[in-house]
């Protein structure tokens, strides 16, 4: 299986961003998403290991901030890999590469969306659409979390799901 194949849903949903964000918005894609860079999240301004939290698929910057932060999982459903990778980007607060100036920082309000592929993750006869449902209130009890102020987690049903991925069009439109 050819790496462009493995991440269909990834690169579904960058291309729909890339339709329909707002021109003052900037989206940063990792492989996956048919860029070519990691988009690494960081504690503070200085970029070594023990800073580092994590990788994401997507990131929306706007006047120079990190505005959205955008986990695509197309694998299947772990609420601990769910929570984890939220958790892991409210510790952060700036997003570092070399590709850019310096430090990124987060903007006054950041918003995580994670996108699961529900064709893989909701399995008739299991209680994950509930248990995400709960996961999704539950983080957005917490809000806000340092630098994360708005959180939702969405299921689009594969690549070819044009109302799921209208679904994530709407929810970062409203965030923004």
């Amino acid at each position: 299986m050819s790496e462009r194949s493995k991440h269909l849903l990834h690169r579904a949903v960058a291309e729909e961003l890339v339709q329909r964000l707002p021109s003052q918005c900037k989206l940063l894609k990792d492989e996956a998403c048919g860029g070519r860079q990691h988009l690494p999240l960081f504690v503070g301004t200085e970029k070594s290991r023990s800073s580092r939290m994590c990788c994401v698929d997507l990131l929306i910057l706007t006047d120079g901030k990190v505005r959205g932060i955008i986990e695509i999982e197309e694998s299947g459903f772990l609420p601990t890999k769910i929570c984890g990778k939220f958790l892991q980007a409210a510790l952060a607060t700036h997003y570092i590469h070399e590709s850019q100036l310096g430090p990124i920082p987060y903007a006054e309000k950041v918003f995580f969306l994670q996108v699961l592929d529900a064709s893989k993750c909701l399995k008739t006869g299991t209680s994950k659409d509930t248990q995400a449902q709960l996961i999704e209130k539950e983080i957005q009890t917490l809000l806000p979390l340092r630098g994360i102020t708005d959180y939702r987690l969405l299921f689009v049903s594969g690549q070819d799901n044009k109302m799921g991925l209208a679904a994530v069009d709407e929810a970062i439109v409203q965030l923004l």
